[in-house]
């Protein structure tokens, strides 16, 4: 149908029912709103059609008796007549309830009008004039049935009516009828037609004018709905009493990556439901179809769930039952909440932040205060074994001194290293050595590896270029990780703790891995080895900065650490940096080379 036509007089003025309407024929202007009309009157005509043919039939059958008491001589003749009607009005009768009846119904009702004339008319010339008036108020019965009861339309009426009166004037010349008799059987005949014929205007005119109303609101409705739902920014999605989808908006659509087309008529389970979710669903919606029990109606419920392409999000899903004449739908209101959990998760990850930031911060002053506590004692242990060295003439002593010299001066640097952080002071880089770095370790922690009898295994390369870095944070990268494997090992029957140095990436990076034959890392507990404050250890062992702080100064750097699986080892940690493109001038064979797989400790 033209919908401009029904917007253009929406607002529904008697005045409007002649723009709408063409008033000779009685039809409407618009042959799209006719059809539609024609088609709605097949749907509500048929029991009207049923019930004046029923009328008909009693009254054929009554009016028998007057057969009988006027010309007994000729019942059985009229009898017949009326027989031969009463089985056509039964067949016409029989025909409203076939479906063909919905095309044929303006044919069928004029031929029960013409029936009901022609058995009068049969009669008419059956009988002597003298009891012709009797029948004549059979026609004028007749007009009044056509017109008021039987349902026919205007024009079809009218056209009826007039060939009822033609042959009512036919059969009265020939039966030479006086004048005056058939003067006065048009008069009021006439006049029956002449009020049947407004009323029958009126009537077919207000049906239609009131079809057009309705169909008005109706279309107004309907694109109001549509607009509010296409308007929302939520998916509503409507579902019948066996779940297929009826209806599907723009922001459906867009949600779930079907287009209208392809998700009206299909089940909502099988559209939008995750496949683990399927059963619950289907026994959810089965029971609610038999029981009507709504356990979840009106309530807003947080689940997932699925696109076209099968990813899965969270939603937020409002049910609402919509009650129609004869059905029941289901309309659900899906809002998608993957941005709001977004922004939670992003929410949470900044408060977490903010309170390492602010733990860090306060480590920071206590790391302050605790290196400026230690400077003191420290330039006493490094003046003494000094004193020691000069005034000492036992070699062991002397070894023993120096040790304690070397040892008690990386503490003074340890400690200013500390201090450069907690001032967030910039590192001190130069060309380092990853090989010196690493002997240099070995040398502070060789006593405690000894003591717990761990097999230090060197794969160093040779002539490796040198990186830009500060020497005692690289210094102190590599000491945590490997105390971190020494105390990995403590309760492990095999004790091995392996260091490998090599160029990677076409000698762009040098790469040194820290390596044990310890239990290694849950794999669920990586992802967080490097947060501040996170750690596998005891309580009381570890503070949980110790990787934290590796992997601040290694970035700083401009390079990275991560944790590796290598088979037959248990936890093992590479980190890279960029090489310099600088050789390392005046290094001594054997402290830059160390051959692959050489034990350094044999216990």
């Amino acid at each position: 149908m033209n919908d401009s036509l029904i917007d253009t007089y929406s607002s529904l003025a008697f005045k409007q029912r002649y723009q709408v309407l063409d008033s000779i024929r009685l039809c409407f202007k618009d042959a799209a709103l006719e059809q539609e009309y024609t088609a709605n009157l097949a749907d509500n005509i048929a029991r009207q059609v049923r019930m004046a043919l029923a009328l008909a039939f009693a009254l054929y059958l009554n009016f028998a008796f007057l057969d009988y008491l006027l010309v007994p001589e000729k019942m059985l003749q009229l009898w017949g007549i009326r027989a031969v009607v009463c089985a056509l009005f039964a067949l016409l009768f029989w025909l409203t309830f076939q479906p063909i009846f919905k095309r044929i119904h303006q044919p069928v009702i004029f031929y029960s009008s013409m029936v009901a004339a022609c058995g009068i008319f049969a009669m008419l010339l059956i009988t002597d004039n003298q009891y012709s008036h009797y029948y004549y108020a059979g026609i004028n019965l007749c007009i009044t049935w056509t017109l008021f009861i039987v349902g026919l339309r205007f024009v079809n009426s009218l056209g009826t009516v007039a060939v009822i009166m033609f042959c009512y004037n036919l059969i009265a010349f020939y039966k030479e009828l006086h004048l005056p008799d058939i003067i006065s059987n048009n008069f009021f005949l006439l006049s029956n037609a002449v009020i049947g014929i407004f009323a029958g205007y009126t009537i077919e005119q207000h049906a239609r004018w009131q079809f057009y109303q309705a169909r008005v609101i109706k279309n107004n409705s309907s694109k109001l709905h549509r607009a509010m739902i296409a308007a929302s920014l939520d998916a509503v999605i409507t579902i019948d009493e066996s779940g297929s989808t009826i209806e599907f908006n723009e922001a459906a659509e867009a949600m779930f990556g079907y287009s209208r087309d392809e998700a009206l008529g299909q089940s909502i389970g099988a559209l939008i439901v995750p496949d683990a979710n399927r059963a619950r669903h289907e026994d959810g919606f089965r029971r609610y179809s038999q029981t009507g029990e709504p356990r979840v109606l009106g309530q807003r419920l947080e689940l997932q769930a699925k696109r076209k392409d099968k990813s899965e999000f969270p939603v937020e899903l409002t049910l609402r039952q919509v009650d129609l004449i004869g059905r029941r739908l289901v309309t659900a209101y899906i809002r998608d909440l993957t941005a709001q959990r977004n922004a939670e998760r992003e929410i949470a990850q900044q408060r977490e932040v903010l309170q390492r930031n602010e733990k860090l911060a306060s480590m920071g002053t206590l790391l302050a205060g605790v290196a400026h506590e230690l400077n003191n004692p420290l330039t006493i242990v490094v003046g003494q074994s000094q004193l020691l060295r000069e005034t000492e003439q036992d070699e062991r002593v002397l070894k023993r001194a120096e040790k304690i010299a070397n040892a008690a001066e990386r503490c003074v640097k340890i400690v200013s290293t500390f201090l450069s952080m907690a001032r967030e002071q910039p590192p001190k880089r130069k060309l380092v050595d990853i090989n010196r770095v690493i002997q240099d370790v070995i040398d502070l922690l060789d006593f405690n590896l000894r003591n717990q009898q761990i097999n230090l295994e060197l794969a160093l390369s040779e002539q490796l270029l040198g990186v830009m870095a500060d020497h005692n944070q690289l210094h102190q990268v590599i000491s945590n990780l490997v105390i971190n494997a020494q105390q990995a090992l403590q309760d492990r029957p095999q004790k091995i703790i392996r260091i490998v140095s090599t160029q990677v990436d076409n000698g762009e990076q040098i790469c040194i891995k820290v390596m044990d034959s310890g239990r290694g890392i849950e794999p669920e507990l990586r992802a967080r080895i490097f947060e501040p404050f996170f750690t596998t250890k005891a309580v009381g062992v570890g503070t949980g900065l110790g990787l934290s702080v590796c992997n601040g100064i290694i970035q700083s750097h401009g390079g990275s650490i991560e944790y590796e699986e290598v088979p037959g080892m248990g936890a093992c940690f590479s980190l890279c940096l960029p090489i310099a493109n600088q050789p390392i001038a005046n290094q001594d064979a054997d402290q830059s080379v160390i051959n692959s797989g050489e034990n350094i400790h044999d216990h």
